[in-house]
């Protein structure tokens, strides 16, 4: 747990090193030094300020915004939201339109996580179709999402049906959508996340358990929550209060750190 919190804390520092623009390295740390790592904050991610500073931030409390997210996270690329939000993709979706202006773009999606979609097509026409099915089923969609702004894990589940959104996807959407007024007065924000893969790993090697043990959901965001509460004593004062996202988060890059720490791959 030590290493964990100390890992996040230098992670950290690192950002506010970055921002006040001192010069490499940013700390002592021969890993942190060599490898990257997201930051404790998603919000401070180059790829969500971009869409929280050009598209989150115009649509304001517009259910435009429920949709819009579910796009660009789909893409997750900077380069094609730029061109999505040329054509007013985000707001008034047209798959066809889409395929059109995307096509001859070198690069769809990001590389950062894999973007899963139906087999035969490519990646564009893959995220195409599965945009089209939520869209298509608009109204109810919408109805849904209203129905359940108090909860995240409620919004989440009523993403998981749709095809090749998945667990992970559903997470990052929600993620996106609890700053905006569809998710900002959750009521559980402080007390759930979804434990991925890697947040798994890492609540594994804080417990002295086998890495790859599996465990209920109930059991890891139980622990996950221990550590929230346990963060206001081992954070360093410039480090801002925790959430539940930034513990799930953390966790999953501090797998990676140990990872690298015990000689187990990159």
């Amino acid at each position: 747990m030590e290493n964990f919190f100390n890992f996040l804390n230098k992670r950290h520092a690192i950002y506010l090193k970055r921002l006040r623009g001192e010069e490499y390295p940013w700390t002592e740390d021969p890993i942190l030094q060599k490898y990257k790592f997201t930051n404790v904050f998603r919000e401070n991610d180059t790829t969500t300020v971009w869409f929280r500073e050009n598209i989150r931030k115009s649509l304001g409390d517009s259910t435009d915004v429920a949709l819009a997210t579910i796009i660009f996270r789909w893409f997750n690329l900077i380069e094609t939201g730029k061109i999505l939000l040329d054509h007013e993709l985000l707001t008034k979706w047209d798959s066809d339109l889409c395929y059109e202006v995307l096509q001859d773009q070198p690069k769809w999606v990001t590389g950062a996580y894999i973007i899963k979609t139906p087999t035969g097509m490519n990646k564009l026409e893959g995220v195409c179709w599965c945009v089209d099915q939520i869209f298509n089923d608009k109204d109810n969609f919408l109805d849904n999402v209203e129905n359940a702004t108090h909860s995240l894990k409620n919004l989440w589940e009523i993403l998981l049906p749709y095809p090749y959104m998945g667990p992970f996807m559903a997470y990052e959407v929600v993620t996106d959508w609890r700053h905006t007024y569809i998710g900002e007065d959750a009521t559980d924000i402080m007390t759930w996340a979804n434990p991925g893969p890697g947040a798994k790993r890492g609540l594994n090697r804080i417990h002295g358990r086998p890495v790859d043990k599996h465990l209920k959901n109930d059991i890891n965001i139980s622990e996950m929550q221990v550590l929230l509460e346990l963060s206001q004593e081992w954070l360093h004062p410039q480090v801002p209060s925790l959430e539940m996202r930034d513990i799930e988060h953390t966790l999953c890059e501090f797998d990676k750190y140990e990872r690298v720490r015990k000689g187990e791959g990159r």
